[in-house]
């Protein structure tokens, strides 16, 4: 019955949250990573449901735009993450985190809010009795890698736990870590966001 929510939740665009998440009692860090804009109104169901204490993104906010490469997309850039920082901002985490990616202007998102903080390249913070490591890049990960390891960009490097460290890419999978217990949860991302990302998949852009 589970998987049958899963597939039908994915199918119209929406993220299936079982009860234990939602009537949990323990704080959570929600995960995500390379967003397009079709995801936007999913996340802010997502969040809803899950009330997350902490928020963190590793970057390519509007992950449909490719703006590395698209210098004159930045005003439908800036217009979907406007969007996007608005519901990051409503929520009622006590910190959200964003890393920035390739496809993302520092200066645009730093006008939208002051109640995020951005990281530039990569930054290890605790959270409680959690240590992590966060970049958009894999390849920034495994230079100092920690106890939790968040990431996005690519699939180089997809979710594990090697030599008592935990890799968690935002790209495979939305992933829910429980700050007291360390448990982490993985939730699946709806159904032809992979083609938004980049028309037939993800592949390092």
């Amino acid at each position: 019955m589970e998987k049958l929510k899963v597939i039908l939740n994915r199918s119209i665009g929406r993220v299936y949250v079982p009860k234990y998440i939602r009537n949990r009692s323990e704080e959570v860090i929600l995960h995500i990573s390379d967003t397009p804009y079709s995801f936007f109104y999913a996340l802010k169901d997502l969040i809803k449901k899950i009330n997350p204490e902490y928020i963190i993104h590793t970057g390519d906010l509007v992950d449909n735009i490719k703006l590395e490469f698209c210098h004159y997309s930045l005003y439908r850039y800036s217009k979907r993450l406007e969007i996007l920082v608005d519901i990051l901002s409503k929520s009622s985490a006590k910190k959200t985190y964003i890393c920035l990616g390739n496809h993302d202007k520092k200066e645009v998102l730093k006008s939208m809010s002051d109640k995020i903080d951005i990281i530039d390249i990569c930054e290890n913070i605790r959270i409680k009795d959690l240590e992590l490591r966060m970049s958009h890049y894999s390849s920034e990960i495994i230079k100092d890698p920690q106890e939790y390891n968040l990431y996005g960009h690519n699939l180089d490097i997809k979710n594990k736990i090697d030599n008592g460290r935990t890799y968690l890419n935002g790209i495979q999978s939305i992933n829910i870590i429980y700050t007291d217990t360390k448990k982490v949860e993985y939730l699946a991302y709806p159904f032809g966001i992979d083609d938004e990302r980049l028309r037939k998949g993800k592949i390092g852009l």
